[in-house]
């Protein structure tokens, strides 16, 4: 399966302490993008972001949308330690394809061994809604038994700076944000000993930790101690 990077842009984000179960919902639209629903969440609900994590399209292929390392806004009262997943669609009125049920049961399979974990359920589980539809095909999904390691799709862009080539620019990050060159951070810092989280392109709270302490270690090379990677952080880790 394929995991497509939105770098979708968030406001603050609490990390979830732990992962307990996944939750399915269905948009209730027949058709809609990664950016519809972050907009829809953003925008008009006032929320950080788009509240799901990942969203599954009819033809099968995956975005994700809140970074896997945040709490979600989908489920209230249940999203302290569940991911939630959802499918384009409105699965009262529709029913769904086999290439959208194939890349549910697959991506669902892959968070239940990559956390250990073995419960899934509908949004109507756990809140007063139909959420997913009476159409929605559970268990098909929740009871697959695909399991594969996914890969991501991105959209790379190489950027300068005075002469320093950057494959992931050289964007200022800090808590909340998410992307590859978070990741290109979390690699740097995990290899010098200062971060030990997962490398899961999301800048949270140890992350900026790790942060602070390498700034800190290195004694002004970085300029203030704020936790945040900006361009002189930048140039002096991807110097050393």
């Amino acid at each position: 399966m394929n995991i497509i990077e939105t770098n979708l842009s968030f406001g603050g984000m609490a990390s979830r302490a732990a992962t307990r179960r996944i939750i399915l919902h269905h948009a209730e639209a027949t058709s809609c993008t990664a950016e519809d629903i972050h907009r829809w969440h953003k925008v008009d609900n006032h929320w950080a972001g788009a509240g799901y994590h990942f969203l599954v399209r009819k033809d099968g292929k995956v975005y994700r949308l809140r970074p896997e390392w945040a709490v979600g806004a989908h489920a209230s009262g249940s999203n302290s330690d569940s991911l939630g997943i959802c499918f384009e669609g409105a699965f009262n009125v529709e029913r769904m394809g086999q290439a959208q049920i194939q890349a549910g049961r697959e991506l669902v399979s892959y968070l239940k061994g990559k956390y250990g974990i073995s419960l899934v359920q509908r949004h109507k589980d756990v809140g007063q809604t139909d959420c997913p539809g009476r159409n929605f095909p559970f268990s098909e999904i929740a009871n697959g038994t695909v399991s594969s390691k996914p890969t991501t799709t991105v959209t790379e862009t190489t950027t300068t700076d005075g002469g320093n080539v950057y494959m992931f620019g050289v964007r200022e990050i800090g808590n909340g944000d998410y992307g590859n060159d978070v990741l290109l951070a979390q690699e740097i810092l995990g290899s010098r000993g200062y971060y030990k989280g997962e490398l899961d392109k999301g800048f949270g709270p140890l992350m900026e930790d790790a942060t602070r302490r390498y700034q800190t270690d290195r004694r002004g090379a970085c300029g203030a101690v704020d936790g945040i990677i900006g361009k002189k952080t930048w140039q002096d880790m991807i110097a050393l």
